[in-house]
């Protein structure tokens, strides 16, 4: 779905390059698409992927206008929307409290991210070794907290390649998107990189306590 809506963006954007974008009734297929695609996700309480679904619409807008508006408009909506959502529902509230203090309930609420800590903790510089170590402690290892698992296993010198690797792949996608011979292949190369970046900031970030958890498998 996260893939379409690239595709979906990218080609509804070139097709309209030369219309006045900002416009209302220009945005609002868009709009009603992402609308509809958030729903589905809120109803199935998969906050972390309608997170990654507002920030790709919020960075396409912004490569087909420049305008930076739109990216200071989607930063204040997220953040509010983390406000009210701390005070009403449920989920939030405790991802943000085990964010703040995963102290307070090391065994419950912030299970995970406590092992993750303690898993990234154990990897030290070089790590413990392919294979060995106990990274299956942390709850879905393989998935939401693969980082944390890759962590121990290779250590800070392995976490860092990683991030490096991903960096390389983001660069170069920009670069593809720049060279692109027309604005549909351009704002589709950007679209798939600012996918990868931004999910692999919410994983990495949420493994490392640096932002909320979110549950990006």
């Amino acid at each position: 779905l996260k893939i379409l809506l690239v595709i979906y963006l990218a080609a509804y954007l070139a097709d309209r390059a030369s219309m006045r974008l900002l416009s209302f009734p220009l945005l609002l297929p868009t709009l009603a698409l992402t609308g509809m695609a958030l729903m589905l996700l809120i109803v199935q309480r998969d906050l972390g992927t309608a997170s990654i679904f507002i920030s790709i619409f919020t960075a396409m807008i912004f490569f087909a206008t420049g305008k930076r508006r739109i990216l200071v408009s989607a930063v204040f909506l997220l953040s509010l929307t983390l406000l009210l959502g701390y005070y009403f529902i449920d989920i939030i509230h405790i991802r943000v409290m085990g964010w703040l203090n995963p102290w307070n309930d090391p065994t419950e609420t912030s299970y995970q991210i406590v092992q993750s800590l303690l898993a990234v903790a154990n990897g030290g510089t070089i790590g413990r070794g392919l294979g060995i170590g106990s990274p299956l402690l942390v709850p879905v290892a393989i998935s939401d907290f693969i980082y944390a698992a890759i962590a121990e296993e290779t250590g800070l010198i392995g976490a860092l390649g990683l991030i490096a690797l991903i960096w390389v792949i983001i660069a170069r996608g920009l670069i593809a998107s720049l060279r692109a011979t027309d604005r549909f292949k351009r704002y589709l190369a950007a679209g798939i990189v600012i996918y990868i970046g931004v999910q692999s900031l919410l994983i990495i970030g949420g493994n490392m306590r640096l932002l909320p958890l979110t549950g990006v498998t």
